[in-house]
């Protein structure tokens, strides 16, 4: 099956995370160079250091030679090919930037802003929490394999984690993770849209338990179910809505002192926030506007969330209860 542009160029954006070193522009064949364009215009993919001092072969692509200067201009020797003239773009090299990847499927997966990304090892982070487990990213499934007992075991234990790496060349005979955490494909799993990237198939590979937990759950708390991860919103033609756990800490907090007005400052660190305004964590991107998945919490807030704008406290609009 033919890949469309987008499917490529997240293919081409796995294998330069795999290598996590420089790939030269003259080793891709046109359908990469095509992936390659696209990473540039999403800004993924960032130049890496040219040597000025040897290139490839361009003819057997096995050896590099020394660069010098002849009267013909720059030219390069191959031990094997002898000397030919250097082709500056030959020179050119792409190396993926790790910081954007990470940033790009923490947004994907909702992952607060203000939780932080911490590297276990050498090419393996935590990257936040998606469905109050870990989020683990890897250049291979190996180094996750090699350093199992860190990550899931060390100082901060990261028990049933989503692993996230780039598709193995070899698939291994038994699944490397089984028991110990939820293995995702990078290529498989996230699709490019635009500058964004997205999560496919959201509820593929969750356990029963899983499923279960991210159930809609009744309303206990007025219209808030009893972990405050759902509400039940009248006239929201979407059905129950589903809040972000920052979210959801800010609304037990509001509902714990909801027979009292409170200040922001004291609700966001009862929520154990870093925001300075409850408005900021239902704030929605330009990218996510029109999404249910997204304004609908900022309905909710708009819907029971009162602000006293002159003392700036803030309360539930109780009198909703009683209706």
């Amino acid at each position: 099956m033919e890949l469309t542009p987008n499917q490529q160029a997240i293919s081409l954006a796995a294998l330069m995370f795999v290598r996590g070193s420089a790939s030269f522009e003259s080793s891709l064949h046109d359908e990469e160079m095509a992936a390659l364009h696209f990473l540039k215009q999403t800004k993924a993919v960032v130049p890496s250091v040219v040597s000025s001092r040897d290139a490839v072969c361009a003819f057997c692509g096995l050896y590099r030679g020394p660069i010098f200067r002849s009267d013909e201009g720059l030219m390069v020797q191959c031990p094997d090919c002898g000397p030919f003239a250097l082709d500056p773009a030959s020179q050119r090299s792409w190396k993926l930037d790790d910081e954007w990847l990470i940033r790009k499927l923490r947004g994907a997966l909702d992952i607060s802003p203000l939780a932080t990304t911490t590297q276990i090892v050498d090419g393996v982070w935590d990257i936040g929490r998606y469905k109050k487990r870990p989020v683990v990213l890897a250049r291979r499934i190996e180094l996750v394999e090699r350093h199992g007992l860190r990550i899931f075991n060390g100082p901060e234990p990261r028990s049933q984690s989503w692993v996230i790496t780039p598709r193995p060349l070899v698939r291994p005979p038994l699944e490397p993770l089984v028991g110990t955490a939820t293995w995702w494909h990078l290529e498989d799993r996230f699709a490019l849209h635009g500058l964004a990237l997205r999560l496919l198939d959201r509820d593929q590979g969750e356990t029963p338990d899983a499923l279960q937990d991210n159930m809609p759950s009744v309303a206990v708390h007025g219209p808030f179910s009893e972990d405050f991860a759902w509400v039940h919103l009248e006239d929201w033609p979407h059905g129950p809505i589903r809040l972000t756990e920052a979210q959801a800490h800010l609304f037990s907090a509001l509902w714990k002192h909801r027979n009292q007005p409170q200040s922001a400052e004291f609700l966001m660190r009862e929520a154990g926030l870093a925001s300075e305004r409850p408005i900021d964590v239902f704030k929605v991107k330009a990218s996510n506007r029109d999404d249910p998945r997204y304004e609908g919490p900022l309905q909710v807030y708009k819907t029971w969330v009162i602000r006293q704008q002159r003392n700036g406290l803030y309360r539930l609009n109780c009198a909703k209860l009683d209706t």
